[in-house]
């Protein structure tokens, strides 16, 4: 009969027992800092990796918060493997993160070189450097500018929306529609490039407009593997970093890389000609080299930060505005007293300043009630997070460094301890935003590091409304669902279905006077 001693030595069997006991004595160790911090949260265990295989199997992970909300209060933890995490709904502790102590709290993401310069990234001098640099680019003068760019794709929109009304008696795929038309909007405000991915209707495609929809379909969660890895193990990032590693397909990356090298040429060669105000324009008259970083300058982006933070604008601007637009116009689609109100407004306001300029887009309340209240509703990201840099206290509740900090942004959207009958659509509500915490409803982030591009997206998405419903009616099909909408997460959030709406031509058209 073999036994153990048999296969190893006494000696090694010891060594392997007390390893064994070592181990498991550091991940107790480790699985003890929660507690210590009196700060409630479910048993972690082995076999789930922490807590993080009930993130893992659960896709709407995002719907739990009132459950856990319910059970453990506004602030309650977890454990992805080791590293604990903390989510909280405290408005004023939350205030303190996002705004007082925000340089504490900076993004975390593995993006390889030219994406983790972008401004979603980087944080201390850098962040200050690459915001004040690009900051200027979506000032109200920048906007009137750019003006022009947005209201061509909206034009071709609704004129794709009239085709629609003709030939297929007005339904149609919302999130395919609204996609092509922000796809247009950030390509031609981004890279100052006319991708006219509108006109994929009549079969033709750009192959700027075909690497973009590629890689906006592409699922960061998709590599299962190198996400696990980085979540259970964080010293990897490091590595991850270091050998130029990111989680987007390198082939987009390499392509639009090279397209912005060819942009900035193009665009240099005919600098003595008027060049049109775009993002992308901006960073070329702001650029400066590795040399003038290293000497402190205050200013200004790097070629390799002009390639970062024209495709990270691509990836953010894209799908999020998108979706706001969908979302909104199912809204309005169901709930007909507040499209009626939207195009009453919208007329009035055109009467008012002679057609639709800048200035009497700024003028449409009620749209904008109605797209804060869809926002809030059917937020544009399930919850954003920040990552704690070093041990801090804050209103009695201590972070530890490296703790993953995450604000529910859904499910606060949906509280019923900050908004009463929170699954009812109801833009009144958005009347005075005074009123409302913006550490609670906070559709673009919050604080100095919210997101850059917030008016350039409202400014797309309320011309683009204030043109549709001029012109067309929006109505639900037989098989569009009854609210709430169901929702779900890949890349951003969305109706979990293909949602289909339709339009009518309207009989009398808004003109202005």
């Amino acid at each position: 009969m073999i036994t153990p001693l048999d296969i190893l030595s006494l000696e090694t069997w010891i060594l392997i027992l007390t390893s064994f006991i070592l181990i498991r004595l550091y991940i107790h160790k480790k699985w003890q800092v929660l507690k210590n911090l009196n700060i409630p949260h479910d048993q972690p265990t082995i076999l789930g990796i922490g807590n993080l295989m009930d993130f893992i199997k659960n896709p709407e992970f995002f719907v739990t918060f009132a459950c856990h909300k319910k059970k453990y209060g506004p602030i309650y933890g977890a454990y992805n493997w080791l590293t604990p995490s903390i989510t909280i709904t405290d408005p004023e502790i939350l205030k303190k993160i996002f705004i007082k102590e925000f340089s504490t709290f900076p993004d975390r993401q593995v993006n390889g070189k030219e994406m983790n310069s972008a401004l979603t990234v980087v944080s201390g001098r850098k962040w200050k450097r690459i915001r004040n640099t690009l900051s200027p680019t979506f000032s109200s003068s920048k906007l009137k500018e750019m003006f022009g760019i947005v209201e061509d794709c909206a034009d071709s929109f609704v004129q794709n929306i009239g085709t629609i009304n003709s030939d297929v008696d007005g339904r149609f795929d919302v999130s395919l529609a609204f996609g092509r038309l922000t796809l247009d909007g950030i390509c031609s405000s981004a890279f100052g490039v006319k991708v006219d991915s509108q006109a994929g209707n009549n079969g033709e495609e750009s192959q700027v407009a075909k690497m973009a929809r590629e890689l906006l379909a592409f699922e960061f969660f998709s590599s299962k593997t190198t996400f696990a890895s980085i979540v259970i193990f964080p010293w990897t990032e490091k590595i991850a970093e270091k050998f130029d590693y990111t989680i987007f397909p390198r082939k987009y990356v390499r392509y639009f890389a090279r397209l912005i090298d060819s942009v900035v040429e193009s665009k240099k060669e005919k600098k003595q000609l008027p060049q049109r105000t775009d993002i992308l324009q901006t960073m070329i008259d702001s650029q400066i080299t590795e040399e003038d970083v290293k000497n402190g300058a205050v200013k200004g982006v790097t070629k390799t930060e002009m390639k970062g933070n024209s495709i990270i604008m691509l990836l953010a601007g894209y799908e999020t505005t998108s979706n706001a637009m969908v979302f909104l116009a199912y809204n309005l689609a169901v709930y007909k007293d507040a499209q009626h109100k939207c195009r009453e407004e919208i007329e009035q306001v055109i009467a008012e300043h002679g057609g639709l300029t800048y200035e009497a887009v700024q003028d449409l309340k009620y749209m904008t009630q109605c797209l804060n209240e869809s926002m809030r509703l059917y937020s544009l990201v399930p919850a954003n997070s920040r990552y704690c840099e070093r041990d801090i206290t804050i209103n009695g509740v201590t972070i530890p460094k490296g703790t993953l900090v995450n604000i529910p942004v859904f499910g606060m959207g949906r509280d019923e301890e900050f908004w009463n009958e929170p699954l009812t659509f109801n833009p009144d509500r958005m009347l005075d935003m005074n009123e409302i915490d913006p550490m609670i409803f906070q559709p673009f982030g919050a604080g100095p590091r919210n997101c850059i591009g917030m008016r350039f997206a409202l400014l797309e998405i309320k011309i683009t409304f204030a043109k549709l419903l001029q012109k067309f009616y929006l109505d639900v099909c037989e098989d569009t669902p009854a609210p709430p909408l169901k929702v779900g997460f890949k890349t951003s959030m969305k109706p979990k279905e293909t949602l289909y709406l339709k339009v009518k031509a309207l009989e009398i058209r808004v003109v202005p006077s």
